[in-house]
């Protein structure tokens, strides 16, 4: 979850995961009167539960997703062939790694390291 996002901003589904899932026993309680506050009714909730699970796996799901044909080629070929603009401060494969590491593609992001390396391989 985002540190920065205040409570009130969560939606249904995320204020349930750090219910559920949460570490911060503060986090936990904020989360716990922040759903109470929504005065949410009992067919609601079953939805909410619902959503919930559909959350869960594909949270799951995200950890095993291989990269995809375009992907694979962004790590492999393009940042070799796009200068990085000396105003700009990311680059377009390291922002791409950010965004796998923030929203858990993990074999996204081995794999996009492994791709990398092999990239810099062919090129050199």
């Amino acid at each position: 979850m985002d540190r920065d996002k205040k409570i009130y901003k969560y939606s249904n589904v995320e204020l349930l995961d750090i219910i559920k899932n949460g570490t911060d026993k503060i986090q936990i309680e904020k989360a716990v009167s922040e759903f109470n506050s929504r005065n949410i009714t009992a067919a609601q909730k079953s939805e909410i539960e619902v959503a919930y699970s559909k959350y869960k796996e594909f949270q799951r799901k995200r950890k095993d997703e291989p990269l995809t044909n375009e992907e694979w080629l962004t790590f492999f070929i393009l940042p070799f062939f796009t200068p990085k603009p000396k105003w700009k401060e990311d680059h377009i494969s390291e922002s791409e790694m950010e965004r796998f590491e923030k929203y858990g593609f993990e074999k996204k992001a081995k794999q996009a390291d492994k791709v990398r390396a092999y990239g810099i391989l062919f090129w050199l």
